[in-house]
This record gives structure tokens, C-alpha cells and sequence, in this order.
């Protein structure tokens, strides 16, 4: 045992030799009890700082009136507080009377809230009387279920706008059908509704009915079939009652492999023009060919044959080839005409 010792001294006095760092004297004082003492008078005597103080009130009971003392001392703030409230039990009232004395903010008090079940009460009062925002109680519904019910009246009354009901949707099972309602009632846009469906999956064929009485874009609907894979039948089915064009034809090209047959062969039979064509050659490569011998069936000008050229390398060549140079056989000519 006296070896073990004088190891450890002979170990310790190198350290010091070294310059122990805050964080070494720290793990020492915790986790080497033949030297706390030592470990936490050199501690002191290079100054602390109030994380160094917080670890020590958290992990070693024996110097914990010590250190809380010295962390009064040194101002702690909000966050040394919160920390003190929620993991040191034995201090946690007289830190919170700290704390409150300092104005949290709606955010801290909300953790206090979530965390600290003992001050739940008091730190509820706590945030109403500081006027909380839709966030706040949304905050305090997904994660403290005792107030879900008494938060969500609250929040009704403050006007909440589509946004913070989807929040309440993607995160809230238990008030997810009444927020849904309340969201649909508000003047919600295609977009609002395209991220429920996309957030929200549980909801998602109630959207799908919502968004179809309302009168679903062609846009909602290329929405639907490149992120929803669940809805992008149904979508594509009810594009055909809107008449896409080639844009929206060619944005499922595009976007949605699983359709793009078909949406060629659509594109194809409303007519493609020379501009979709080019635009099916640079970005599917699949589709490339035919496009491309469409394209050379319907005459391209020369601004179409360079864009395949400054886009399309496996083309240029041929491309190249087709160009007419009107406007440079002129020049030529005048140039000749001029000799």
C-alpha cells in the first residue's frame, strides 16, 4: 500500500512538474480519491472557471459546498444555473431562485419545464407570466404531456399561423387530427399543403382529398410525383385531367424514372417542339437518341444544334456537322464579292 502511494505522489509531483491542466486536475478530483484534496487546492489556487466549478458540484459530493460557493462568487450564468437545476437535486432550489432572479429567457425556462419535473409547476407559471410564443407552446406540447392539453388552448389563443399547426403534425400524435383541422381552415397554401404531405405521412391522404377539392395545380401535382411515391399513380392520373405541357412533361422526365415512358410518348403525341427536344437531349440520357433523331427529322436551326454542341459532347460531332452557317456564307460571299 506505501508503494502504491509514493507511486501515485511520485506520479502527482510530475504532473504539477508538467503543468496540470484544469481538465487533468478535474478528472483527478473525481476519479482519483488519494488526491482529491490536493488536486482541488491546486485547482484553486489557478483559478477555476465556472465549467471546472459545475463538474465538481456535479461529480464530487465531498467538495460541492465548496465549489458552489466559489461559483456564486464567480456570477454564474444562466446556463451554469440550468445545469446546477437540473442535475445537482441537493441545489437545485437555490439555484433556481438564482436563476429566476437573472430573467431567463422562454427557452431556458422551458427546459426547466421539460427536464426538471420537481419545478414543473412553478416553472409553467413561470413562462405564462413571460408571455410565451406559439413556439414556446409547441415546445412544451411535444415534450411534456401532462400540459399538452392546457398548452394547446393557450396556443389556440394566439392566432397561430399554417406553419406552427405543422409543426404540432409532424411532432404531436395525440393532437395531430385536431391540428390538421385547424391548419386546413387557415388560408394554406399549395406549398403549406406540400409540405404536410411530404412531413406528415399519416395525414397524407387526407391532404391528397384536401388539395383535390381545392383544385390541385399541374405543378402539385410534378410536386407529388418526384417526393410522394405513395400518391404518384394517382397523381399522374389526375395530370392527364389538366392538360399538362411540356414543361410539366418534362419535369416527370425528369424527376420521376418510373414514369418517363410515358411521358415521352405524351410529349410526343401533343407535338414536341424543337426547344423540348433539345432540353430531353441534355438532361435524359436515356431518351437521348430518340429525341435527338426527332429533333433532326424537324429541321433545328442553328442555335438548337449549338446548344446540343455546348451541352451534349456525344452529339457535338454530328451536330457540328448539320450547321447551316447561313450568315457566314454571306459574309463569305460579300468578301469575295468585294476581292
Amino acid at each position: 500500500m506505501d508503494n502504491n502511494q509514493d507511486n501515485i505522489n511520485a506520479l502527482w509531483e510530475e504532473l504539477k512538474k508538467q503543468g496540470a491542466s484544469r481538465g487533468d486536475l478535474c478528472d483527478i478530483i473525481k476519479n482519483v480519491p488519494k488526491l482529491m484534496d490536493e488536486a482541488w487546492r491546486e485547482l484553486v489556487r489557478i483559478g477555476p472557471n465556472n465549467n471546472d466549478l459545475r463538474f465538481v458540484i456535479e461529480y464530487v459530493e465531498e467538495l460541492r459546498n465548496d465549489a458552489w460557493l466559489r461559483l456564486i462568487a464567480n456570477k454564474p450564468n444562466n446556463h451554469d444555473l440550468k445545469n446546477i437545476i437540473e442535475c445537482v437535486e441537493p441545489l437545485r432550489k437555490e439555484a433556481w431562485n438564482l436563476f429566476l432572479k437573472q430573467n431567463p429567457t422562454n427557452l431556458e425556462i422551458r427546459d426547466i419545464i421539460r427536464y426538471v419535473e420537481p419545478l414543473r409547476k412553478e416553472a409553467w407559471e413561470k413562462l405564462i407570466k413571460n408571455k410565451p410564443s406559439e413556439n414556446d407552446f409547441s415546445y412544451i406540447m411535444r415534450f411534456v404531456p401532462e400540459l399538452r392539453k392546457e398548452a394547446w388552448e393557450r396556443f389556440l389563443k394566439l392566432d397561430p399561423e399554417a406553419d406552427d399547426f405543422l409543426q404540432l403534425m409532424k411532432f404531436v400524435p395525440d393532437i395531430r387530427g385536431e391540428a390538421w383541422n385547424k391548419f386546413k381552415n387557415e388560408r394554406t397554401s399549395s406549398i403549406e399543403l406540400q409540405k404536410v404531405i411530404k412531413d406528415v405521412p399519416e395525414l397524407r391522404n387526407e391532404v391528397w382529398e384536401e388539395m383535390t377539392k381545392k383544385g390541385i395545380s399541374a405543378n402539385d401535382l410534378c410536386y407529388i410525383m418526384k417526393d410522394i411515391e405513395p400518391l404518384r399513380n394517382k397523381a399522374w392520373a389526375e395530370l392527364f385531367k389538366h392538360d399538362p405541357n411540356s414543361e410539366n412533361l418534362r419535369f416527370v422526365m425528369k424527376n420521376v424514372k418510373s414514369l418517363r415512358g410515358e411521358a415521352w410518348m405524351m410529349l410526343l403525341k401533343q407535338g414536341a417542339e424543337n426547344d423540348d427536344l433539345c432540353y430531353v437531349i441534355k438532361d435524359i440520357e436515356s431518351l437521348r437518341i430518340s429525341a435527338w433523331e426527332k429533333l433532326k427529322e424537324q429541321n433545328p436551326t442553328d442555335d438548337e444544334l449549338n446548344f446540343i454542341i455546348k451541352y451534349v459532347d456525344a452529339l457535338s460531332g454530328e451536330a457540328k456537322k448539320m450547321l447551316k452557317n447561313d450568315k457566314k456564307d454571306i459574309l463569305s460571299r460579300i468578301k469575295n464579292e468585294e476581292r
